[in-house]
This record gives C-alpha cells, sequence and structure tokens, in this order.
C-alpha cells in the first residue's frame, strides 16, 4: 500500500515513492505499488526491485525530463491528449512555476476542468486549432500567447522562463489535445518538441560564448 508517497510492505516501509523522480503523481505510486506485489509474488527481494524503481528513465512522451538548462526545466507530456491526462501532469508540479505549451485538435469540454491548476500556470502558450477556444477559457485568469506553431510556442516560453528565473520553472508540453491538425501522432509531436529544445539549449550556449 502507499500512504503519503511511502510504499509499504505489511506496514514496513520500503521506498520513498516521491524520491522516484521520473514516475510523479499519484497515478504513478499506484501503478508502482501494483508493480511491487507483482514482483514480490515472484519472489524478487525488495532491495532488488526497488533499486530498478529508482534507476527507473521514464517514458517517452510521459512526462519525460527532457533537459534541464539555466534552472528551467523541459518536459514533453505529449501523449496527454485529454485535460484529464494533463490534469495529472499538473498534480506535480503545484510547486513549480509553470509555462504551458496547449494546443492541437481540442477534446470535447475543452481545459475548463483545470481551473483548479491556473494558479500555477504563469503563461501558456497556445497553438494549433484549439489556440481561440483555450484563450477564451483562460481569459482573465491566467496570462497566454499565441502562436502559430509548436515551434514558437517553445520558444517564447523558454525565453521567457531564461528571464523569469522562477523558482522551479517548467516549461511543460502537455498540450490537452489530439495532435493531428499538425503531427501525425502524438509520439511525433514529441519528438519535435525534443528537437527543439536541444537547439534552443545549443543556441543559448553559443551566446554565452560570445
Amino acid at each position: 500500500s502507499v500512504k503519503a508517497g511511502i510504499l509499504y510492505e505489511n506496514a514496513n516501509p520500503v521506498i520513498n515513492l516521491k524520491n522516484v523522480e521520473r514516475l510523479k503523481g499519484q497515478h504513478n505510486w499506484q501503478n508502482m505499488a501494483a508493480a511491487y506485489g507483482a514482483l514480490r509474488s515472484m519472489g524478487l527481494a525488495p532491495q532488488v526491485i526497488t533499486q530498478n524503481m529508482a534507476s527507473f528513465p521514464g517514458l517517452a512522451h510521459r512526462q519525460q525530463v527532457v533537459a534541464c538548462y539555466k534552472a528551467v526545466t523541459f518536459v514533453n507530456d505529449s501523449k496527454a491528449t485529454n485535460a484529464e491526462a494533463t490534469a495529472k501532469a499538473f498534480a506535480c508540479y503545484q510547486d513549480s512555476s509553470l509555462y504551458c505549451l496547449f494546443g492541437g485538435r481540442p477534446k470535447e469540454g475543452g481545459i475548463t476542468n483545470l481551473r483548479s491548476y491556473f494558479p500555477i500556470i504563469q503563461h501558456a502558450f497556445l497553438f494549433g486549432e484549439a489556440a481561440s477556444s483555450f484563450a477564451l477559457t483562460l481569459k482573465g485568469t491566467v496570462p497566454y500567447t499565441f502562436c502559430e506553431t509548436l515551434e514558437e510556442a517553445l520558444t517564447k516560453a523558454a525565453n521567457m522562463a531564461f528571464r523569469d528565473q522562477k523558482e522551479k520553472a517548467v516549461v511543460l508540453l502537455s498540450p490537452a489535445c489530439a495532435s493531428f491538425d499538425q503531427f501525425r501522432d502524438f509520439e511525433e509531436r514529441g519528438k519535435v518538441f525534443c528537437n527543439y529544445v536541444e537547439e534552443i539549449i545549443e543556441l543559448e550556449k553559443r551566446d554565452l560564448e560570445k
């Protein structure tokens, strides 16, 4: 069982799941508890299981930490194709300053059920077919910028985050939309995000060297 982020076996604490950086959030804690129970039933030792949990590199496009530069963390959560999935990501960053990339082909309801998380969003960068409808939801609560493409949204978000120098700044692609207006699928969208992050960081490094 899991209580306050601690995984227990027969009332004995096994591992603090809050320290498993690549598997944030209660939904991942539940998955790890289920996996732990299954592996223990197969005879694996607790230490072997917990060591592998702690070293797990994470999954692509699912809260994937792409890079950290100038105290800004870039996270690819392209798999979040609806607001419910984006809410799970937001729940992991409630003590962070979020620069959010929203956009694509919107699902029914848009992002209205994310209102409780709006206070942690420093700025939203909107792209794709959903931009205008998302702006109506955010208006008066969260500052936002319209962008034509994911590349433009990421560039503007990164520049703002570097400039603001907020504590625990995160540039988060958790678009709450399908990708089909501009990409083949969420995987292509996530790969494009990762490539752009690398390019932006390289440009920043070159500017520092001048």
